[in-house]
């Protein structure tokens, strides 16, 4: 049976929060998390924690604890008590995961999301059946549920397939996928498994969710049903439009409405694509400079800080984003 849930997680765009550094400690910078917290919430964007954006190899079980705790505190204090918490879980073993897992639980967490454990991906990543064994032991001993992440560049190249997905989808406490692998096609395959009136009958609803913005219109012509994107840390009043205005066009079939989605979408797309070239360094620059000094600051070694070539792009290129986003 699924886990219960107080908070449902909705269709919609969801965000990865980089997570915030004090210059030369390294130490957490709770107030600029919170604030970051806070400052997306109010922008109508879901809340992703300690994922890849968020630095979670490089972060401790307590430190995880604390973000997740300050995190639903700023979200409770300030009225937003029903916005969920999807929360990174994944590790090298399913042992640790299933713990991270629980305690994540325990610290306000709603959901987990959970990547391929792409360390010894030499000796088993090709193994579907090693790799199906790891996934249904952490879906079925998980007090909350648990999405699938798909990210083959953070996982030695493991790369999940549609009939491998579709598999998983029918555990009763796997409740989505994120597919940072630009395989709309693989989305829209299991997209199409997961919103059949059999499948919802017998399982409920199922996120599919591209792990990028820049396709967001199409992936949800094909059935998809949001997002979750590292452009969101910089324009997620931009991405939310985005989506209402898709959803709206789609569901009304009015061509304006599909014409302005589509001129968003050409915006949202340019910077998807600057923001994945600069990285984590280059989003959290762009955090300092455009929205707040001390939102972003560095990322923890051996991430490297923007450097001046990437700086200079942001500087150069993000403007017209970063004009629609101020506009709104």
């Amino acid at each position: 049976m699924p886990t219960a849930v107080s908070r449902p997680f909705n269709n919609g765009v969801y965000c990865p929060l980089v997570t915030p550094f004090l210059a030369g400690s390294e130490d957490l910078d709770l107030p600029a998390w919170n604030t970051q917290v806070l400052r997306l919430a109010q922008a109508g964007m879901g809340l992703v924690l300690l994922g890849t954006n968020g630095e979670a190899s490089h972060l401790s079980d307590e430190e995880r604890a604390t973000l997740i705790s300050s995190a639903r505190k700023t979200l409770d204090s300030n009225g937003f008590q029903q916005t969920p918490l999807l929360v990174g879980t994944g590790t090298g073993s399913a042992h640790q995961t299933i713990k991270l897992t629980k305690q994540a639980k325990e610290a306000g967490a709603d959901y987990a999301i959970v990547i391929a454990p792409g360390y010894f991906a030499f000796a088993m990543g090709k193994n579907k059946a090693a790799l199906k064994d790891f996934f249904v032991e952490v879906i079925e001993n998980s007090p909350i549920p648990i999405m699938i992440y798909n990210f083959p560049g953070a996982a030695s190249g493991i790369d999940l397939d549609s009939d491998f997905l579709i598999e998983l989808s029918e555990l009763p406490n796997c409740f989505g996928a994120k597919l940072t692998c630009a395989g709309i096609g693989k989305g829209t395959r299991l997209a199409a498994h997961t919103q059949s009136e059999a499948y919802l009958a017998r399982h409920g609803p199922f996120q599919v969710l591209p792990g990028f913005s820049d396709y967001l219109l199409p992936a949800l012509v094909s059935k998809h049903t949001g997002s979750i994107t590292g452009t969101g840390n910089v324009i997620p009043k931009t991405i939310v439009k985005l989506y209402n205005t898709a959803v709206a066009a789609l569901e009304s079939g009015d061509p304006a409405l599909f014409k302005e989605a589509q001129t968003i979408q050409d915006i949202v797309s340019e910077a998807d694509w600057i923001i994945v070239k600069a990285g984590i360094g280059g989003t959290k620059y762009a955090l300092d400079v455009y929205i707040q000094q001390g939102l972003g600051g560095n990322p923890r070694k051996p991430l490297p800080p923007a450097d001046d070539a990437i700086k200079s792009m942001i500087d150069k290129d993000l403007k017209r984003a970063i004009a629609y986003e101020n506009s709104l």
